[in-house]
């Protein structure tokens, strides 16, 4: 065993990266000559594979030291002490090495890959409850955040489905603090032809545990899904405006603003307006002092309705629309009408519609007995 990890270590040196014991490794070459170098030594060699795989699975298994693995590789040292030369240049030597991690490093070559991810997402459970990194501090990044962040932004994988099938059945035993990592993972870790039944599942699990429902709203508004499935969500968290906590909403009413269609804003936007209680979130604001604080609920819906009001025309002229035409009760609109109005009379093509607007509803309370 002992002679086959030197025998690895040799291997990885001879293409380029140095481990040093307790330290980060040093990568000497650039990332793309380190892969191509690996992948050409254990091609067609079997017995190479292996025993490379059991080598990172025994570096890995030690906790204690298995961040220097997961963060990125050291630059070499400058030989010459009278080197000036700024660290940026000297980057330009390694490539872009000095971003990557042993791990991603091996997650590049081909051959490897599989198996990299294998051990992977066999580690990650054994991290349940590790609130800090291994030195346990507050600021530390966790074990298992580092462990999924080897597998964001890969250039390509070679096993997709299988990657996406893994992660999907990790996710369903996990606690619900790893399931949040995950889902927020998940829409930088699989391909496009993955995202339909990624966000089947994700809509699923959101009826089963609404605990989950910001990372997966998040999760689905970077995800291809279909008109149905959005429409299957939207309902979802309209029921749950009502009863949602004052810190979910912004992201809620982002969600359903940007998701939904041309056709299906009035209603959608009718619905807010009936179940959105911006009232009690102000009120709440206030009784907590944060009258005014620019991470206040209030504040953050107020800027999320702005935002996409901004970005969408067919929202602007579908609320506009709505508060016209809602004559049920003179004098019912809310702070939610009176500030997306506000909103809508700085653009130049909706300032008249909207003092139009404004002058009828006071011609209404004014003609009142």
């Amino acid at each position: 065993h002992m002679e086959s990890a030197l025998r690895c270590q040799e291997l990885i040196r001879g293409c380029g990266l140095e481990l040093a014991e307790d330290k980060p490794p040093t990568l000497h070459t650039s990332t793309a000559l380190f892969r191509f170098k690996l992948g050409e030594a254990i091609r067609d060699n079997s017995e190479a594979l292996q025993h490379l795989g059991d080598f990172v699975e025994e570096l890995l298994s030690d906790h204690e030291n298995i961040s220097l693995y997961l963060d990125p590789v050291a630059l070499p040292p400058v030989e010459d002490e009278s080197d000036e030369t700024p660290a940026a240049t000297r980057l330009a030597h390694v490539g872009s090495g000095q971003f990557e991690s042993l791990v991603r490093l091996m997650l590049g070559v081909d051959a490897l890959q599989p198996r990299i991810i294998s051990i992977l997402l066999e580690k990650f459970p054994e991290f349940i409850g590790n609130e800090g990194g291994e030195q346990g501090g507050a600021g530390a990044t966790k074990v298992s955040v580092k462990i999924l962040r080897q597998l964001r932004w890969l250039d390509y994988v070679i096993d997709s489905a299988g990657l996406t099938e893994k992660l999907l059945e990790t996710l369903g035993y996990m606690p619900p603090e790893m399931q949040s990592e995950i889902i927020s993972a998940l829409p930088d870790i699989i391909s496009d032809s993955d995202s339909a039944q990624v966000s089947d599942v994700l809509a699923a699990m959101m009826n089963d545990t609404p605990e989950l429902m910001l990372p997966i709203l998040e999760a689905l508004g970077s995800l291809e899904c279909s008109m149905n499935l959005l429409e299957r969500v939207r309902n979802s968290v309209v029921t749950f405006l009502i009863s949602a906590e004052p810190a979910e909403l912004p992201v809620m009413v982002r969600f359903l603003l940007q998701s939904v269609s041309m056709e299906a804003a009035a209603p959608t936007i009718q619905r807010i307006r009936g179940r959105l209680d911006l009232d009690a979130v102000v009120l709440t604001s206030k009784q907590q002092s944060r009258t005014g604080d620019r991470s206040a609920p209030d504040v953050l819906i107020f800027d999320v309705i702005a935002t996409c009001l901004r970005s969408h025309k067919h929202l602007r002229d579908a609320w506009l629309k709505v508060i016209v035409n809602d004559t049920a009760v003179v004098g019912s609109h809310t702070i939610l009408d009176v500030v997306v109005l506000l909103i809508l009379h700085q653009f130049t093509t909706h300032t008249k519609r909207v003092e139009s607007a404004l002058r009828t509803k006071i011609d209404a309370v004014s003609s009142q007995p």
